[in-house]
């Protein structure tokens, strides 16, 4: 499987933020994300750059199920780049997460442009959509970026996999205040999202980042019942690799 690196944190984000969690983050993403702000995604080495050399490359799922079993930690995020783009690869690894921990817990972090069947072996699909705020305006990604960001179809079908009980999905909005909230309504009405399980993080990949827009994302959180997630990570390391 394509890696970019392995590492045992803290889940910074979301419901379950704070929890210990052994991370298997892959490379490569379909989306090149550049916020209003400038700033690229937080994990620009998995797709603006995917072939940096410190990206750990091509790892057989065996070594990722032993490297995960050092810590005994019962969380495991997997994240990336897009975990989705590699279908095959991911089932078996979800499969061999379980067959090595029965009790494991697994949350998929996701960008929803694809889905697959198999998603009902994860314990939380973190559904990240990515809005308008994310287009890479006047750069050679801009049209690739914004015909493949969403997949409508995608998303219903992760939408029902909570409706129907096979799992648990959040969906979590990086959050820039530039017509953003028209766009998350619009989600949230065309698949039904209850306004408990959405999340909006503020966008920013720096402290002072954060500080500057998390003020407004609260507001937003409080006028129209959504969750705020900070980003615990960033706050406690800044972006750095490895936490």
């Amino acid at each position: 499987m394509k890696i970019s690196e392995l590492f045992y944190s803290i889940q910074g984000e979301g419901k379950r933020a704070g929890t210990p969690s052994f991370f298997i983050r892959t490379n490569y993403c379909n989306l090149r994300c550049q916020f209003t702000s400038g700033n690229l995604c937080d994990t620009p080495y998995t797709s603006w750059f995917p072939d940096n050399d410190d990206n750990i490359g091509d790892v057989h799922i065996s070594d990722i199920i032993h490297e995960y079993a050092k810590y005994k930690c019962k969380d495991v995020v997997i994240t990336g780049g897009e975990p989705t783009m590699f279908p095959h690869e991911l089932k078996f690894l979800i499969e061999s997460l379980k067959a090595e921990n029965p009790d494991v817990f697994i949350t998929l972090e996701t960008n929803g442009t694809y889905y697959s069947d198999f998603l009902t072996m994860i314990d939380l699909i973190s559904v990240s959509p990515k809005l308008k705020s994310s287009i890479p305006y006047k750069t050679s990604y801009e049209k690739m970026h914004e015909k493949s960001r969403v997949n409508a179809e995608a998303l219903y079908r992760i939408s029902l996999l909570k409706k129907n009980n096979f799992t648990d999905v959040q969906w979590k909005f990086v959050y820039t205040g530039n017509g953003d909230l028209e766009e998350i309504m619009m989600i949230k009405s065309d698949l039904q999202i209850p306004a408990s399980d959405i999340y909006l993080m503020p966008e920013g990949i720096s402290k002072q980042d954060l500080d500057q827009t998390r003020l407004m994302t609260i507001e937003a959180c409080i006028k129209n019942g959504f969750n705020f997630s900070d980003r615990l990570h960033i706050l406690a390391w800044g972006n750095q690799r490895g936490v």
